[in-house]
């Protein structure tokens, strides 16, 4: 059985998705929607209907032949887009983070819940080849009992206007990728979060936004494990993904995008060296290129294991409750930056 797949955006994080479906041959995207690009995107990926206009949405998730709808929208478009998805008995992919907060990530959780929809949170880092590599040895003991996660991800800022916007995004680097690296170490560490210390500020991109551009999260677990989450837009360089993870017995490190296995020293044009990584500012002097994004950042590997749970009528192992939980970190973490002190999780 192929599962149609109904894709609701058409911006960068779509094209990753996209370059995955070609490559999952028990997918077919059957129809796209976006409130204006819809047509341009779907002549590029051959997708036969496309859906414009204020209530795209509303088009899409109404469409009898998908099975399932990839939400690929800015934050604030989520709750309505999955309120919609669910009512239309549609299983659900959704783009991190869930909510805005946790409020709207429960309002969500509650909608596919009542309806009855299998539903996927599109964590991508999750999937990450060498992230998968390295929970497979830790679950297997490699290096003792993980006490200490180090995450650091940033880049020099988002690369759409509605991420500096508060209001719509719900928060800043925090949020935008926060969420990566509290995701993947609340599975290295598998345990329950019980506080969180946050600071975060706006040095740089005064401005762009109100929202923090800089931040620093550390959760406390159950177990006394410790996660500790470093993100920035205001860091030069391209985008910088790394995790560093401590065991009683050992320690494991991983670099995604500065040790892509490919080192270059060029001075030529750059329209002759082409594309380097996701928020590369020059494409001069030394340069980490990477290889086939969409797979090394888990997009494929996401998506696979998505469709082929909808197949089989299983709930995907990264779903709603995932990032309800995650919401429920980051809020803990907003509420930090005010207090100045250790904030339990709320419910």
């Amino acid at each position: 059985m192929v599962v149609k797949v109904g894709v609701l955006g058409s911006g960068f994080a779509a094209e990753f998705h996209m370059q995955s479906y070609v490559e999952i041959p028990n997918a077919k995207v059957v129809a796209v929607a976006s409130r204006s690009r819809a047509a341009e995107f779907a002549g590029k990926w051959g997708i036969g209907r496309y859906y414009t206009g204020d209530d795209f949405i509303e088009k899409l998730c109404s469409d009898k032949e998908v099975d399932v709808v990839d939400i690929i929208l800015p934050n604030f478009l989520h709750l309505k887009a999955v309120q919609i998805c669910a009512e239309n008995r549609k299983n659900i992919i959704i783009e991190k983070p869930l909510g805005r907060n946790l409020t709207e990530a429960k309002e969500m959780l509650n909608a596919v819940n009542r309806y009855g929809v299998l539903h996927a949170y599109a964590e991508n880092q999750v999937f990450i080849p060498q992230i998968e590599r390295v929970m497979d040895m830790v679950r297997n003991g490699a290096i003792g009992k993980v006490f200490w996660v180090r995450s650091r991800e940033a880049h020099f800022g988002p690369h759409s206007p509605w991420f500096w916007d508060k209001n719509l995004s719900g928060g800043g680097s925090l949020l935008d990728m926060g969420c990566h690296s509290i995701e993947v170490t609340r599975k290295l560490i598998n345990g329950k979060a019980s506080e969180v210390l946050g600071w975060g500020d706006l040095l740089v991109h005064r401005d762009k936004t109100k929202a923090e551009d800089n931040s620093i999260v550390l959760v406390r677990y159950s177990g006394g494990e410790l996660g500790q989450a470093e993100n920035s837009w205001a860091a030069h360089g391209g985008l910088d993904l790394r995790y560093e993870i401590y065991g009683s017995e050992g320690a494991i490190f991983v670099d995604v995008t500065r040790e892509t296995g490919i080192r270059v020293f060029t001075t030529a044009p750059e329209e002759r060296v082409g594309y380097v990584v996701e928020k590369a500012e020059v494409a001069k002097g030394w340069l980490y290129p990477i290889w086939r994004e969409f797979e090394l950042y888990g997009y494929l590997y996401e998506l696979r294991h998505f469709i082929e749970s909808f197949q089989k009528g299983e709930m995907p192992r990264e779903n709603f409750n995932d990032g309800v939980e995650v919401n429920r970190i980051i809020d803990a973490a907003y509420r930090s930056f005010n207090s100045r002190r250790w904030e339990p999780l709320s419910d």
